[in-house]
């Protein structure tokens, strides 16, 4: 009677701890269909199995349909965002008194596709927590650009003797723009450096704000990375305006119509930029680089 009472105490046991444990794994499935974005492998059940020292967790998955070991067929990419997906879920329950997330270096291994579910797990979970994501990965960065997710983006640097500065980190767009408006202001700088310098930061910015509408558009499109970043490698030579503005990267021509459209002044600024960084430009600088900041605003306003 005693060993029957074990018996059924055990398997009771066992049922209300994969009970308690349902509500976190539908949520880690929930989450790694965020984060497998382009990836074939599906998370099927996960249990809690063995007893004592011998405790531990059970997934299953298959490939393709195909039943199949987690650690056999997963890449360390996919087993990074595994990790995460059964993570969250435990570290958001309600019955936590924490109301904040440390997150490190979690885009390890990841495919791009994959930072971009990862971005979206985590805007999901900052609308009820904070969360502190530690990175030496520029690409999480770029992916919460890209996806226009709210967020503070900050850049920790180990100065001499152990001094740690924080500050904001710049998007390209911006750090390229506030790089010319200090040579700009510059006067110890010799004149001819300036007139290339400077256009070449300002064209260079106003090429970053063309390139983030084109992932942002794209994105939002369901187009994948690689046919992203194959139509920006064919836009190089002639900057991605035209497959900004037009869709197609062969109509350069009809780039300045399209920037007459929003105002001659634009037309003006963009014909002066290419110049300038090749030949250099004889006017104000210091105007120069408001008015590309203009036309960038007007790029981010418009296009993204």
């Amino acid at each position: 009677m005693i060993k029957a009472a074990e018996m059924w105490l055990k398997g009771a046991t066992d049922d209300i701890r994969n009970e308690r444990l349902a509500p976190v794994a539908e949520q880690a499935r929930v989450i790694w269909r965020m984060l497998r974005q382009e990836s074939n492998v599906d998370l099927g059940a996960i249990r809690l199995a063995g007893s004592a020292t011998q405790r531990h967790v059970e997934l299953d998955v298959s490939v393709d349909g195909t039943p199949g070991s987690a650690l056999g067929v997963m890449s360390q990419g996919e087993i990074n965002a595994l990790a995460l997906s059964v993570f969250l879920p435990r570290a958001t329950l309600p019955a936590s008194p924490f109301r904040f997330l440390i997150i490190d270096d979690p885009v390890q291994a990841m495919d791009p596709a994959k930072v971009d579910g990862l971005a979206r797990v985590l805007e999901s979970t900052a609308s009820g927590r904070q969360v502190i994501v530690f990175t030496h990965d520029n690409r999480l960065a770029q992916a919460v650009r890209h996806l226009s997710i709210p967020a503070i983006i900050l850049e920790v640097t180990r100065r001499p003797g152990s001094a740690v500065q924080v500050r904001t980190c710049l998007d390209p767009v911006e750090q390229a723009l506030q790089d010319a408006r200090a040579l700009a202001a510059d006067d110890s700088l010799p004149p001819q450096v300036a007139a290339r310098v400077v256009p070449g930061l300002c064209r260079t910015a106003v090429e970053a704000a063309f390139t983030e509408a084109i992932w942002r558009r794209q994105l939002r499109a369901g187009r994948r990375h690689e046919e992203i970043e194959e139509a920006l490698e064919g836009a190089r030579p002639n900057l991605p305006a035209a497959l900004a503005l037009t869709g197609d990267a062969s109509k350069v021509g009809e780039v300045r119509s399209r920037l007459i459209s929003w105002g001659y002044r634009f037309a003006d600024t963009y014909r002066a930029l290419n110049k300038g960084a090749h030949v250099g430009y004889d006017g104000d600088l210091r105007l120069l680089t408001a008015d590309a900041g203009k036309l960038i605003t007007k790029i981010r306003a418009t296009l993204s």
